[in-house]
């Protein structure tokens, strides 16, 4: 696991042991960063579930003016500490430790607003609905901002219960990266 592009090119980043994390794929990870290139440079990304931080790292890397990195499990938090360290991103990565979904919260009160959002949790955890509920209720997605989801091929996103569109879907081996914006048709309906 590396970072890809950007400052840190080629830096080698820590694995969290055991099977507790699953680690975006490099080829998963460019493919990602190739798409929304145009609004890296100088956003403020969040990783919802940050896992080693390789997501945020990458982001900062390439020129991100600030990385959130959700993470609730120890090892986990260690691990994306001390690739901040390897990256000499300690000024541009700020770590909150704890469930995500408090986290989206506390975010949501300090009116925190990202312009990419990074959401992959564990697969068969079933947040996908919460999250986004959370990233809505708190007003975290800037106008003009993203939602990357990272889900199994065959998941949908479900969006009945938030403002948000799917403005594209990849395929990448096993996984599906969907890309969301504020859905302004409903925005306007709720308007009314």
């Amino acid at each position: 696991m590396r970072i890809i592009a950007g400052s840190c090119r080629g830096r080698k980043l820590k694995a969290v042991e055991g099977l507790k994390v699953r680690p975006t794929a490099d080829k998963v990870k460019e493919a990602v960063f190739s798409a929304v290139n145009a609004y890296i440079y100088d956003c403020e990304f969040l990783d919802v579930f940050g896992g080693t931080g390789a997501m945020a790292l990458e982001a900062v890397s390439r020129g991100a003016k600030e990385a959130v990195i959700l993470e609730k499990d120890r090892d986990a938090q260690k691990t994306i500490i001390d690739n901040i360290a390897l990256c000499g991103f300690a000024k541009k990565c700020v770590l909150l430790k704890g469930d995500s979904l408090q986290s989206l919260e506390k975010l949501g009160r300090e009116k925190r607003q990202f312009d990419l959002i990074y959401v992959d949790p564990p697969y068969q955890a079933g947040l996908y609905q919460n999250v986004l509920e959370k990233i809505a209720a708190g007003n975290l997605l800037k106008k003009e901002g993203l939602i990357l989801t990272e889900t199994p091929r065959e998941m949908e996103v479900l969006l009945d219960k938030v403002p948000f569109q799917i403005i594209k879907e990849k395929y990448y081996g096993i996984c599906k990266i969907s890309t969301l914006s504020w859905d302004i048709d409903a925005a306007i309906k709720e308007e009314q």
